[in-house]
């Protein structure tokens, strides 16, 4: 995996994340805007795991190609 590969994969969910939090910071008291920065930051978040496994899972696939196990 290059380094463009890292950035394309984890860059999105992780500006989400940080998008999520300043709009959450932000709220004001305001329920809504609230909920809406934490749910940004959620799936930001689960977005981000799921990225991690999915790389995880890639590397093991080549491993196994390659008759390493």
């Amino acid at each position: 995996m290059t380094a463009r590969d890292v950035v394309r994969r984890f860059l999105p969910p992780l500006i989400l994340i940080v998008i999520g939090i300043v709009v959450a910071a932000l709220a004001g008291g305001s329920v809504p805007v609230l909920a809406a920065g934490l749910t940004l930051g959620g799936i930001g978040s689960v977005w981000a795991v799921s990225a991690a496994f999915y790389e995880i899972g890639k590397s093991e696939d080549r491993d196994r190609a390659r008759g390493r196990t």
